[in-house]
Formats: C-alpha cells, sequence, structure tokens
C-alpha cells in the first residue's frame, strides 16, 4: 500500500540526479514499457529519450520475455533519429547478445520440459514453448489468442511435438497464480516468473532478467549502480531491484513496483521520458516536464520516489 506523499528537497533532488550521473547502460522492458498495447507502436517521446541517451553515451539494451525471432523491426532497426539497440536480453534473460553475437545461451533443463509439458496435459493447461527461432502452442485458447492479440506475436512452430529436441529457452503456462504448483509438479530446475495474470513464465530456477543483466554487465565491466531499468511487469521486478535505479512504469503491475525505486508516469503519459528529464539524464527538448513533480513516499517498506 502507498502512503501518503511528500515533495523532495532539493537536495534530495540533486542526490537522484548524481546517481543518475554515473548511468552507463539502461534496460528496458518492450511491452508496456516501449511498446503501448493501445497504438502497439513506441510513443515518440520515448523515441526521443532513446536518441537523448545515446547521444550521451548511454548503452541502450532490450530486457524482454520475448524471443530474438519476436523482436519487432523498429526494436531491432530502429525508426528515423533512433538506430536502434546496442544489445538484446531475451526469453527473460536465457539468451544474450550484442551485435558480435551471442554471449548467454541458456535452456531449460529437458527433463523439466517433459514434465511441465505432461503436467499441461494432465490439468488441462495451455502451453508455449520457444527455441531460439519458432513458437509453439499445445493449444489455441482464450488467454493464448489474447496474448496473440495484445503483443503481436504468431505461434507459427506448430504443436509442442514439432520442436523435437531443440532446446527450448521459456515456456509460458496460461494458468492462474494459484495453479502454478500444478505446473511445475515435478520439476526440479525450473521457476515461474508471472508477467501477468494470465500467464507465468517458465524459466531456469537459476535464471531471470536480473541474472542475464548480471552478465550483459559483466560482458563491458559495468557496476550494478551504472545501470538503470525500466519495466511494467511482475517479471521485471528482479531486473528492477538488481540494478541501480529501477523504474516502473506508472502502469505496471504491482510486484514491479514494489521493488522499484522509481515509479513513473504511465507509458500514455511520456513516462519514459519524463523519468529521463527528472533524474537529469536527458534534456525536456519536447517541453512536456515544466510542471514535473517528484515526490517520495513508502511502498512496501521502503521509500520511493514517484515521478508525475
Amino acid at each position: 500500500m502507498i502512503q501518503s506523499d511528500t515533495p523532495i528537497s532539493e537536495t534530495e533532488r540533486k542526490e537522484l540526479q548524481e546517481r543518475a550521473a554515473h548511468i552507463k547502460i539502461g534496460f528496458f522492458d518492450i511491452d508496456g514499457t516501449l511498446l503501448s498495447f493501445k497504438t502497439h507502436e513506441i510513443p515518440p517521446s520515448t523515441l526521443n529519450a532513446l536518441v537523448q541517451l545515446h547521444e550521451r553515451g548511454v548503452l541502450l539494451y532490450i530486457a524482454s520475455g520475448r524471443a530474438p525471432f519476436q523482436l519487432p523491426k523498429i526494436i531491432l532497426h530502429g525508426e528515423g533519429d533512433f538506430k536502434g539497440f546496442d544489445g538484446f536480453l531475451c526469453n527473460s534473460g536465457q539468451i544474450c547478445m550484442d551485435m558480435r553475437g551471442v554471449f548467454r545461451k541458456v535452456p531449460l533443463d529437458p527433463d523439466d520440459v517433459a514434465i511441465a509439458k505432461a503436467n499441461a496435459q494432465k490439468h488441462g493447461f495451455d502451453l508455449s514453448a520457444m527455441t531460439d527461432s519458432s513458437l509453439h502452442v499445445n493449444h489455441m485458447g482464450p488467454r493464448v489468442k489474447k496474448l496473440q492479440e495484445d503483443a503481436k506475436v504468431t505461434y507459427d512452430g506448430g504443436d509442442l511435438e514439432a520442436i523435437g529436441d531443440r532446446p527450448i529457452f521459456q515456456m509460458n503456462a496460461f494458468v492462474d497464480p494459484q495453479d502454478e504448483p500444478l505446473i511445475l509438479e515435478g520439476t526440479k530446475h525450473t521457476q515461474a516468473v508471472r508477467w501477468c495474470d494470465e500467464f507465468t513464465d517458465l524459466i531456469p530456477a537459476e535464471g531471470g532478467k536480473d541474472v542475464g543483466i548480471k552478465a550483459v554487465l559483466d560482458h563491458y565491466g559495468f557496476t550494478q549502480e551504472e545501470s538503470v531499468a525500466f519495466g511494467d511487469g511482475g517479471n521485471d521486478a528482479t531486473m528492477l531491484a538488481f540494478t541501480g535505479l529501477g523504474i516502473a512504469m506508472g502502469n505496471a503491475d504491482f510486484r514491479a513496483k514494489d521493488v522499484a525505486n522509481i515509479i513513473t508516469a504511465d507509458i500514455e503519459d511520456n513516462g519514459v521520458y519524463k523519468a529521463c528529464v527528472a533524474l537529469g539524464l536527458i534534456k525536456d527538448e519536447l517541453n512536456l516536464c515544466a510542471d514535473i513533480i517528484i515526490t517520495k513516499t513508502e511502498r512496501a517498506g521502503h521509500n520511493v520516489y514517484l515521478i508525475q
């Protein structure tokens, strides 16, 4: 529960901006953070923020539950003045790569995959699976169709048996939170990380976006304090807690907001741009932040800054 909030002092604002001044790399979730669920596009203000961050010398990384082959064209190649991202953390951290190639690739345990498939069949759950090049599903139920529409993903790989013995890097179990133990029953090396109410991601027990981010930071020789992350889903919580600054969107799931240092405005209200301006990372070139307010409140037992 969020308690009443109070405006921060000028000293606190400067201290916050001083923390941000050390940022060398930024991690961005896609759906609900970069891409609007309403327009399925990146807001112009967010594109402007990305361009300015690049000009500042900040490396830009995607941190998504999407597989590499699911990345939208604008994410892969940019648009207009934005020339694209420097690297990609995919499948919730199981595949990490930059323009030189892949430097982390960790699949699910094959025995656990077989057990999860059997559990899905036993209980009648819809279950999808991602290789590094295809997406498969056992049944196109209502929740699967909703995800397909919301995230504009395509299940064109066939059923799960079409995967054969190829490695699987992530599965999506379309189950309610209370049914997660049923899909995990008998597995030994797999965890469930929930993005939203409709489904949960199944990833390696020692994986996750935070683990992927550590691999990226090690790859470049950066520290946690030199990183910032933006996210909105429950599966973003670990990375928001791990990076030097963790920023939850105003439209974020409560699990993301509960661990974030900062909660910014909604994606539809220029949340990424406003956070970057408030932190002194970019200039207010679009004149959207004349009345911006930063307050401090308590949430889930710790202080959090609110950017409005």
